[in-house]
């Protein structure tokens, strides 16, 4: 079954069989490229996300997505729900009320994590899973055809500094705010054990920072991610560079692994798990890709003990977002019943 978590490439224009579509109201143009293009069936219901931020042109963003969704979806199909990072607990009280209110032949839900940050995904993915335990789920995901840094920037940051960065890139993400764990991926604490934190390492230096310095792991496990694409071995050196201190500076173990790939980075977490779990307490911080992020959910939902934790920054710099439309894959996750149920 596992063998099956093969994001599939699909065309952004075909026509995606769902009952329930959930969206974000992202910055970034990937975002919207399922809700513009593709096709859906007359009655389709929409629960469209939008985001309360004190960014300046949040409001014209959300105003943009909820014009659209008006156009292509039946008015009393569409349901609106506020994410603000500060309220998360309400966010995922409304998401199900929402799947809670719908009819039970409002079964297959498709989920288009592009323009959601990783606590949201797993807000989400956990409602539906719950409401819906029996019937499969569809992730959607569209890929940034440039993200940031450049990699421009990259060798401008490598000739200036070498093998450790230690000036961090700008990003669309700001400064670090504070760690978020809120149930029920808080997980178990034995509080004799020591601590493992297995943080999915991105290009966000003041993120990665923060959720290790707030956890202070006995022992740290740093997953690079390999992209998926040609030329794309930069962003790895890059990321390497960033964490490097870290690698001198704590007990630590180091891996490579897919940024797409579901499968891999489930086996990746569950070899370690078997190996440490009589000893630690395992804590999670995905903050590299989409497809890591979803496949930490997987592995949570099977061993809901495992705590997850959510680096969040004080806010956002859209002038930084990734850009263009690359890729839009598909994969579909079964039941939740399939994996042996986790925590609702």
């Amino acid at each position: 079954m596992m063998r099956d978590l093969i994001p599939t490439p699909i065309d952004a224009a075909s026509t995606i069989d769902v009952d329930l579509l959930v969206l974000a109201a992202g910055f970034e143009d990937r975002a919207n490229a399922l809700v513009t293009r593709a096709n859906f069936k007359p009655d389709t219901h929409v629960v469209l996300v939008v985001f309360d931020n004190g960014i300046e042109s949040n409001s014209r963003t959300n105003a943009d997505y909820e014009r659209v969704v008006a156009q292509r979806f039946s008015a009393n199909l569409v349901h609106k729900v506020v994410l603000s990072q500060n309220e998360v607990v309400r966010f995922k009280a409304n998401i199900r009320s929402i799947f809670g209110s719908l009819p039970d032949s409002v079964a297959r839900i498709g989920i288009d994590v592009s323009g959601m940050p990783a606590y949201a995904i797993f807000a989400v993915l956990n409602e539906a899973r719950a409401a819906r335990p029996y019937h499969d789920q569809l992730i959607l995901y569209t890929s940034a055809s440039e993200y940031t840094p450049s990699r421009e920037e990259y060798h401008q940051l490598v000739a200036k500094q070498g093998a450790e960065i230690e000036y961090i890139p700008k990003s669309m993400a700001l400064e670090m705010d504070r760690n978020l764990i809120y149930d029920p991926f808080a997980g178990y604490r034995s509080g004799d054990r020591s601590s493992c934190l297995a943080l999915f390492a991105g290009y966000e230096l003041h993120r990665s920072t923060g959720v290790i310095d707030a956890v202070n792991p006995t022992v740290l496990l740093l997953v690079y991610g390999q992209p998926a694409g040609e030329n794309l071995e930069w962003r790895l050196d890059l990321s390497r560079r960033l964490h490097h201190k870290f690698e001198t500076t704590r007990r630590c173990a180091t891996e490579k692994c897919s940024t797409q790939s579901i499968v891999e980075n489930v086996e990746l977490l569950e070899r370690y798990y078997d190996y440490i779990i009589d000893d630690y307490d395992l804590t999670i911080a995905p903050i590299c890709s989409k497809m890591q992020t979803i496949a930490t959910y997987i592995f949570w939902e099977k061993y809901p003990e495992v705590q997850v934790t959510f680096p969040l920054p004080i806010g956002y710099d859209p002038a930084r977002r990734p850009r263009g439309i690359a890729s839009t894959y598909a994969v579909k996750l079964p039941g939740r019943l399939a994996f042996g149920g986790g925590a609702a």
